[in-house]
């Protein structure tokens, strides 16, 4: 199967700091899909965390406590993201950090990992007309003309993902 024969599931997660095992929280997980060579469903879910939202975390993301206040928790949310994700691949920009992320919470809910994923940062490493630039998602939207209107949120960085992966994907 090639890349354009798959059903696709972009993600991405805000979180509250970069390591679960520091105990630090998904606080927003966004979705966008690809089917064959099409973008299709695009959303994001805020999720309340057990802790509150750091500032620093606020001032890159724009998610404040307010905003997740009443929102579901993770325990709410994750089991339902799980089936639907099903067996489908994840991609995600960096996906190492959301897998890790992911694959921390889906065990404490003893619910199946993910193991079946494609890094977009990885494939612009071996990406020949990319090599030298570095491999931020902004980055590398500029240089393929994409719009990130609303980066570190995650249904637009999804989104912007989902659109470089669907550049890059034949060029590798």
């Amino acid at each position: 199967m090639g890349f354009f024969e798959e059903e696709y599931v972009v993600v991405d997660l805000e979180t509250t700091g970069l390591s679960p095992f520091n105990g630090d929280e998904i606080i927003e997980i966004g979705v966008t899909e690809i089917k064959g060579d099409r973008i299709h469903r695009n959303y994001s879910r805020l999720i309340k965390p057990k802790g509150f939202i750091p500032s620093v975390i606020t001032e890159i993301t724009n998610i404040t406590n307010d905003m997740v206040e009443d929102a579901l928790t993770l325990e709410d949310v994750l089991p339902n993201f799980r089936k639907y994700i099903g067996d489908r691949t994840i991609i995600a920009h960096n996906a190492k950090f959301d897998v890790t992320f992911l694959n921390y919470y889906l065990e404490q809910m003893d619910l199946d990992p993910i193991d079946n994923y494609i890094c977009t940062m990885e494939m612009l490493k071996k990406n020949k007309e990319y090599k030298g630039k570095n491999k931020k998602l902004q980055t590398a939207c500029d240089y393929y003309g994409i719009l990130n209107e609303n980066a570190h949120r995650a249904d637009s960085d999804t989104l912007a993902t989902a659109k470089l992966f669907m550049k890059i994907r034949t060029s590798i």
